[in-house]
């Protein structure tokens, strides 16, 4: 069954408000799991590039990927002057370099877009991507059915904050409504942390759900999966 979603992204235009999610993900996410500086880092689902340029200047190495080739090549112009930045291809058209490892794996609102035999799969292929003591971080995960209308009222009062409330009324709000459409008909996966730790626990991943979201979006969840202790 074709994924709309993929559709979705494809015809979706930058802006201001993807910077400023940016900024306030990356803020949380160096407070709860700080950023170390000689990290190699992979941002899985780096949509246009904003978590990523914030990151580039934080950490030694940073990997980024997009399953979307539009946001995946904005991406790429926003980064080209970050020396210590590289991309991935889809593993489908170029196998990713063997070996490759990873200090922090972030997949930030990206599960929710994966059908669950999706998500099983790249658990399997991001465990293999851990390096020993690596943390694969799980954020906005939809544990629930989310209020809509509550999480209209956090993106403004975000907006507000970083003073982009009148840039985000007259676009984003627009865009909201080809989201929902597309949400109808292709609903978003929720997780059930009981099933998401039997799924992990198959490749000897332990979960740990942080006690909020890494995002502005109260009602998600965070989950931060690591190799256990007696697994090789």
């Amino acid at each position: 069954m074709e994924n709309q979603w993929h559709a979705y992204w494809d015809r979706l235009e930058e802006h201001v408000i993807f910077r400023v999610e940016a900024a306030d993900y990356v803020t949380r996410l160096e407070a709860a799991l700080g950023l170390e500086p000689g990290a190699r880092v992979l941002d899985f689902g780096c949509g246009f590039g904003f978590v990523a340029e914030l990151l580039a200047l934080r950490v030694a190495e940073l990997y980024a990927f997009d399953a979307s080739d539009h946001m995946r090549r904005r991406a790429q112009l926003r980064l080209a002057s970050h020396a210590n930045v590289r991309f991935l291809a889809p593993p489908r058209a170029t196998p990713w370099p063997a070996g490759l490892r990873f200090d922090l794996i972030l997949v930030n609102s990206v599960v929710q877009y994966m059908p669950l035999d999706e998500l099983q799969q790249w658990l399997g292929r991001w465990r293999g991507m851990l390096a020993p003591g690596g943390r694969l971080v799980l954020s906005d995960l939809l544990t629930q059915n989310v209020d809509s209308l509550r999480e209209v009222v956090e993106l403004l009062v975000l907006s507000a904050r970083r003073g982009c409330l009148v840039s985000v009324l007259r676009k984003a709000l627009g865009e909201l409504r080809q989201y929902t459409k597309t949400r109808r008909v292709r609903p978003l996966s929720q997780i059930d942390f009981g099933d998401l730790r039997e799924r992990a626990g198959r490749h000897g991943l332990a979960v740990d759900v942080l006690a909020s979201n890494l995002t502005y979006k109260k009602a998600r969840a965070t989950a931060v999966l690591s190799l256990r202790a007696t697994h090789p």
